[in-house]
């Protein structure tokens, strides 16, 4: 916890959460309805506005703090700009009709089409690339196979929280393991144990997003096999010492498992026209004049380029290729100093998911030009939907992470923090992983939460004694867990499915889940530290 900066007490804490109280008043107060825009906007000059009135900012600082904002909404909206721009296209060559037909031909029942999609395999794409891109890239493919659009986003959020802290090629864990400085080993082991827990309680609320607890009760031996199966995945893969690609390995077990046991009749999910019977996205596919795997071809790349980025010698050659603004140290006049930095929120042109959406579709452009199925009329209007999906979600992302910068930089964020540690006790394990929410809802991104609060927590449970491994971890499965009502991510999601402007449909179905999945993970750390003597 700093040493100087804002003095903990209850006025300057209440003030301290006015932005944040603000955001969420204003998006989920039915008798208000504001949009993202404008929430993000007055909570930005709220958070402003008591920045240079109570704690000491100056407007250099200030300016400092909004332009980081600006820096890492860009790190993300290049994320949201191609990958919606990518599904357009892929939707303009009647791809996005072919893949969800074939989807529904492998698992054909909508609780199996909910758990595998929107559960396990929402889970890989965030294993190998992240970012929001799984909420782009499945919520649209949930929607063709007859899912209600806001279900289906909803679905997706809470159904690929299990696999953000190693997912993204394990950046998230990478990033609490370096802020905590704690054994990678002995951190990303005991996390990805403590995974098993909420990964499989994550099934059961999808499976009640779906169709309620009739759902539950008939998906349950399925979800616990699943479940086991992707958290004994992720856990051996992290006792390997594999972190980047734990969440892949635990998502594609999903899948696998997934596909095989709905097809066997124990499970009583194969849906009405399962068994031998040939694949309805066959017959699909030659109408549309594309095979499923050529309307695939852009994510297979995407998946293939991702995996290639990580490899050391392209890492160590795209070390130096990114985009990314220098800013100086700053220092409010109430003490809070935030060190420089270099290349902030670094779009690395070989790493960073953007460009290699762009990479994945160029070269996809290419194949299907060759193959004929790139015909004239298709990027122009696939460009102008995008730009119709994407701005008011744009400017609602820069807002709220410009606020969420701005209470960072003045020493709000971690006084917030610092109050719910203090504030709680030995009850502390129980609330650690909702500071790990508060730091995902405020900036969309796990990562971004471990870099915030992460040393933090660590330095709280040192002065309470407890053990600093399992608040660590429950930190950012917090964090990850909070991905499921992290905005960026909602926006991301409504923007794909046409739903611009209702993100609080979506917010109301998420939010019971992540505080009810929270809550048990804040619950085995209890038990963890108290009864079974947690590192």
């Amino acid at each position: 916890m700093p040493s100087t900066g804002p003095e903990l007490n209850v006025l300057n804490v209440v003030l301290a959460a006015v932005p944040i109280a603000i955001l969420i008043v204003t998006m989920l107060v039915s008798a208000l309805k504001w949009s993202a825009p404008k929430a993000g906007a007055v909570a930005w000059l709220a958070a402003a506005g008591l920045a240079l009135l109570v704690f000491g900012a100056d407007e250099q600082v200030l300016a400092i703090g909004s332009s980081k904002g600006l820096s890492l909404s860009l790190f993300v909206l290049t994320i949201i700009w191609t990958s919606v721009m990518l599904y357009n296209v892929i939707e303009r060559i009647n791809g996005i009709t072919v893949i969800g037909r074939t989807i529904t031909g492998l698992v054909r029942d909508p609780l199996a089409q909910a758990l595998v999609v929107g559960w396990a395999f929402s889970g890989l794409i965030q294993g190998v690339a992240g970012f929001g891109l799984p909420i782009a890239v499945v919520a649209p493919f949930m929607v063709m196979i007859g899912f209600r659009p806001a279900t289906a986003v909803a679905i997706t959020l809470v159904g690929h929280a299990w696999a953000v802290t190693f997912g993204s090629l394990g950046s998230s864990y990478y990033t609490i393991q370096l802020v905590s400085g704690l054994d990678e080993r002995a951190l990303g082991v005991q996390m990805a144990a403590m995974f098993a827990l909420p990964t499989i309680l994550t099934g059961f609320a999808v499976a009640h997003l779906q169709g309620g607890f009739a759902s539950v009760r008939r998906g349950a031996l399925a979800i616990v096999v699943m479940g086991a199966a992707m958290s004994l995945g992720l856990w051996i893969t992290a006792f390997l010492g594999a972190f980047q690609v734990a969440s892949v390995v635990g998502g594609l077990i999903g899948c696998v498992a997934g596909w095989w046991i709905f097809r066997l009749p124990i499970f009583g999910l194969r849906g009405e026209n399962d068994g031998d019977d040939p694949p309805e996205a066959e017959p699909a596919a030659k109408a549309e004049g594309i095979g499923f795997h050529t309307a695939f071809l852009p994510y297979y790349l995407l998946f293939g380029l991702s995996l290639l980025s990580q490899l050391p010698p392209v890492r160590e050659f795209g070390a130096n290729l990114y985009f990314g603004l220098d800013y100086p140290p700053t220092e409010t006049g109430l003490g809070f100093a935030v060190e420089g930095q270099d290349g902030y929120a670094k779009i690395k042109l070989l790493n960073h998911p953007a460009p290699l959406i762009v990479a994945s579709l160029l070269i996809a452009y290419v194949v299907y030009r060759i193959r004929g199925h790139w015909k004239g009329g298709i990027l122009r209007p696939a460009a102008r939907k995008t730009y119709e999906q994407v701005i008011s979600n744009s400017v609602g992302v820069a807002t709220m992470v410009m606020m969420a910068l701005v209470m960072t930089d003045t020493g709000m964020t971690a006084l917030l923090g610092s109050a719910i540690a203090k504030g709680t006790g030995t009850l502390f394990p129980i609330f650690s992983p909702y500071i790990g929410v508060l730091g995902a809802f405020m900036t969309g991104s796990n990562t971004n939460s471990n870099a915030m609060f992460g040393a933090l927590q660590v330095e709280t449970a040192a002065a309470l004694g407890i053990g600093l491994v399992t608040i660590a971890a429950t930190q950012s499965i917090g964090g990850s867990l909070g991905s499921s009502v992290a905005m960026s991510k909602v926006m991301a999601g409504t923007a794909v499915v046409g739903l611009g402007g209702r993100e609080r449909e979506v917010l109301m179905k998420t939010i019971p889940y992540c505080l009810i999945l929270v809550l048990v993970a804040g619950v085995q750390a209890w038990v963890i530290i108290n009864l079974l003597g947690g590192a």
